[in-house]
Formats: structure tokens, C-alpha cells, sequence
């Protein structure tokens, strides 16, 4: 039963029949028979279909919550009778805010999938509010987030420390490699939307140094979108050491850095309040482990 139950929730998430067979790696015709099985079973329709696109019903969307806790039992009675086995199961679903999500996660469960290779992950970023919400709403297993901006409905441990520095061009040869923390209020910026944790972290940083409010001439929805820009701008921006090794290796971008001011920030592991499983546990400490080999 858990079996048609995550195929109806991935069904649910995703809007689509299409989008939930690749998730699943089964067959599209497999997922409609689930569905068209579980609305004959309850004698309710789950989704409506408008053409190619579906939604939930209101007993759809009653299904998805007693679904949420229906898996969330199943996961804690595989958890309670695995024993000691350190073994990934088959799936796990993983929201990343963006920064880590691209520049960290991914070569960690690529050395994690060598020892593990029937472990499969799904990866989903977006800006740490969506991945909250997303927690919050039971559709994944767990997330990594940064900023300070916590739910009191979810629970956070620390995971890889990381450094937000000044960067720029690395055409502007007329730009000192240092300066004063009041030369920022002189410099043009980009930065990352509204609900970026990234952009939460950076306000708070300047806020205790009493900095007034940065120049900003745009809001981009990506750290590779940033980087582009400022590749072809004379504009700055602040963004994670951890996305910038490659442009610093090759010449394109620069830090400048920042007398006397340093922007640190933690990204966390995230979880709902109570339902932290041994599998989400175990995979987190293969990616500390991972991490801290580097």
C-alpha cells in the first residue's frame, strides 16, 4: 500500500503523470493504473483533468494529507525493525536551497552512490523559504538550507560553515584587491531574490555594522545568472566561496575584500519537528562525512 501511496503523492507534488513516472522510474501507463486503482478502491476522484493538466480534488487534497501521514508511519516502522544496518534505502528526496544545492550536494551523493549504488536521490533546489515550505507542506524527506530565518516547526543542525565574499570582474584592475567596509555604499550591486537566504544573511551582516542599504540595480534568481553578469558588467555582488572556485581559477571573477568585515554563515540540515528518520539521518552523516574529507 505504501507503494501506491508514494506514487499518488508524487502524482500530487509534480501535477503530472508524466513528471511522476521519471521521478519514480517506472512507466506512465503503471502510474495511471495506481491512480485509476486507488479512486475505484476509495470510490473518489483524486484529480481532475482539464487536458494535459490535472489538479486535486477537495478528496484529493484530503487524501494527500492522511497520505503524508500514512508514509511518515511507514518510514518510522521500516526505521523501528532496521536495526544497526547502515544501508541508504532505495529513494530519498532532498530540498537544497540553491548555492549548496549546485556547488556542494551533488558531488557528495555522487561519492555516497559509489558505496551505495542502488541508492537513488531526487534534488530539488530553490531558495531556502521554498524548501521550508515544501518540508512543511511533507514533500521531502529533508532539506539544507542557509540564512537565519528558521520555522519554528522545523528542526536545524549545522552542517558546512561557508564565507560570503566581495566579488567582482576580474577585468576591474582599477579596483584596489582591498577596501574600506563605507567604500560598499560607492559600489553598483546585483543580488538574489527576495526569500533567498542569501540575500537574508547579507542584510543582516550590514545591519549590525550599521551599513546603509546596498546600490542594488538587479534581482537575479540564480548564483550562475549572477556570475554571468557580473562577467560582463562593472558591477558586485556577494556570493558563497563555495560557487566561485571555478571562475577564480580561471580569471574571470575576483574577491575584493572587505577590511575588518567578514560575512559567515551556516547551512543546515532541516527537517519537520519529530519526523527525522534513520535513513534521512544516516544520509546526512555521509555527506558531513563526505564533506569534512574533502
Amino acid at each position: 500500500m505504501d507503494h501506491k501511496l508514494k506514487i499518488f503523492k508524487e502524482v500530487a507534488i509534480n501535477k503530472s503523470f508524466t513528471k511522476a513516472a521519471e521521478n519514480l522510474f517506472l512507466s506512465q501507463p503503471a502510474i495511471s493504473k495506481t491512480i485509476k486503482n486507488l479512486e475505484q478502491q476509495y470510490g473518489k476522484a483524486l484529480f481532475v483533468r482539464q487536458g494535459n493538466h490535472i489538479d486535486l480534488t477537495d478528496d484529493g487534497k484530503l487524501f494527500l494529507a492522511y497520505t503524508n501521514k500514512l508514509l511518515d508511519i511507514y518510514s518510522e516502522l521500516t526505521d523501528a525493525f532496521a536495526g544497526d544496518q547502515q544501508k541508504l534505502p532505495g529513494q530519498l528526496k532532498i530540498g537544497a536551497s540553491t548555492t549548496i544545492g549546485q556547488y556542494v550536494i551533488p558531488a557528495l551523493v555522487a561519492g555516497i552512490q559509489k558505496d551505495n549504488p542502488e541508492f537513488r536521490f531526487q534534488l530539488i533546489c530553490g531558495n531556502t523559504e521554498d524548501v521550508q515550505n515544501q518540508l512543511l507542506n511533507g514533500l521531502l524527506d529533508f532539506g539544507i538550507v542557509e540564512g537565519d530565518n528558521h520555522n519554528k516547526r522545523l528542526h536545524y543542525e549545522r552542517f558546512v560553515k561557508d564565507e560570503l565574499v566581495l566579488v567582482t570582474a576580474a577585468t576591474r584592475n582599477g579596483i584596489p584587491n582591498t577596501i574600506q567596509l563605507n567604500d560598499l555604499e560607492a559600489l553598483t550591486f546585483v543580488e538574489r531574490e527576495h526569500g533567498s537566504g542569501t540575500r537574508e544573511v547579507i542584510g543582516n551582516a550590514l545591519k549590525k555594522r550599521k551599513v546603509k542599504p546596498l546600490n542594488i540595480i538587479a534581482d537575479l534568481g540564480s548564483t550562475e545568472s549572477i556570475k554571468s553578469y557580473l562577467r560582463n558588467s562593472n558591477h558586485y555582488a556577494f556570493l558563497s566561496i563555495h560557487s566561485i572556485n571555478q571562475e577564480l581559477a580561471g580569471n574571470k571573477l575576483r574577491v575584493v575584500e572587505v577590511t575588518d568585515f567578514q560575512i559567515e554563515r551556516w547551512f543546515y540540515f532541516v527537517s519537520r519537528q519529530g519526523y527525522q528518520s534513520k535513513s534521512s539521518s544516516l544520509l546526512q552523516n555521509l555527506l558531513l562525512e563526505g564533506y569534512n574529507q574533502k
